[in-house]
């Protein structure tokens, strides 16, 4: 199920549907839009991030 990159990318997804469900137990719909939204940002950030840090096989 994992090696030594971490998770698969089957775990992950799981692990993201798991993780969505929880969240949005007990909020209302403007609630769901928002954590959504802030998610996206997060995540877009993320790449961005990697993106435009050097490689590690360039190192």
């Amino acid at each position: 199920m994992s090696s030594a990159a971490g998770p698969s990318g089957e775990a992950l997804t799981l692990l993201g549907a798991l993780a969505a469900i929880q969240l949005s137990r007990g909020r209302s719909t403007d609630q769901l839009a928002l954590l959504a939204a802030f998610f996206t940002v997060l995540g877009d950030n993320l790449a961005l991030i990697a993106t435009a840090r050097p490689s590690e096989n360039s190192v």
